[in-house]
């Protein structure tokens, strides 16, 4: 693939031609680069961000999602900073959707076929700090999922074969379709403009040659690069949590969101 003046290769990894353990690492490599940019995005002051430790055994939110999430709102407070609203995502909605549910919260399910199963978002505005714009995100989601395991992956690299980037996700069948969850696409820094685009479009090819017709993804920082691929946000979390300053001094803020695209035909 040559842009400007400069040469790079695309190693295309799929469950034919690789181990899970090949793609395993193949994912992991290409999120180390995404972190390497994600470097250059800041979080909003006004958001407050939790991620419980879904890992360990009673996991206190899992166990008490009530308790653990008016444990927080109640330290906000002492700081003088309450919230005036909860926005929460996880995967983990098959064991605190009645509770939350019970307890005022919005539930919206997250259908995503080769995503992680029992996806919600769940959003409540708090009734004693209606003027607070200050927002709790918590973020409890399986990263460990079997189900998201890699099964594609590409790998962009230069011709010295160094990693500059690539996207990785899963694909999974469900009522006559194929189905991809996006987990990453990256590149490095300083590459030539439209680099990205084209390791999107064959990203798009390869998921074409694999059956694939909607793909899914949730982002921070890249919803306008989505939607100029032609993603359609399916829904709106959190305004301007991200934001990153461009080259020429201009704040750019990002949008917290989850998008999906019916993938054209070649």
């Amino acid at each position: 693939m040559n842009i400007a003046d400069r040469h790079f290769v695309l190693e295309e990894l799929t469950a034919a031609n690789a181990s899970r353990e090949r793609l395993d690492a193949a994912a992991a490599e290409i999120f180390g680069v995404f972190l390497e940019r994600e470097k250059s995005f800041s979080f909003n002051p006004d958001v407050t961000i939790d991620y419980p430790d879904v890992g360990q055994p009673d996991c206190p939110f899992l166990s008490g999602p009530l308790r653990y999430l008016a444990g927080l709102r109640d330290a906000a407070k002492i700081e003088g900073a309450p919230f005036g609203r909860v926005v929460i995502l996880t995967t983990y909605a098959d064991r605190i959707h009645d509770a939350l549910v019970a307890e005022g919260y919005q539930a919206h399910k997250i259908d995503m076929p080769a995503g992680p199963d029992h996806t919600f978002a769940y959003i409540r505005d708090i009734d004693d700090a209606p003027q607070s714009g200050r927002i709790l995100y918590l973020e409890a989601v399986n990263e460990a999922d079997e189900k998201i395991r890699p099964s594609f992956a590409i790998r962009l690299l230069d011709e010295a074969g160094a990693l500059l980037g690539g996207a990785c996700g899963s694909v999974h069948d469900r009522d006559g379709r194929r189905y991809a969850y996006l987990a990453t696409l990256t590149i490095a820094a300083g590459l030539p403009p439209t680099t990205g685009t084209r390791l999107a479009q064959a990203m798009f090819d390869l998921l074409r040659r694999e059956g694939v017709s909607v793909i899914h993804l949730g982002t921070q920082t890249a919803a306008p690069f989505y939607e100029k691929l032609g993603f359609e946000t399916t829904l709106h979390l959190i305004p301007d949590l991200r934001s990153r300053t461009t080259d020429d001094g201009r704040r750019v803020t990002h949008d917290l969101v989850m998008m999906a695209l019916d993938l054209p035909p070649a």
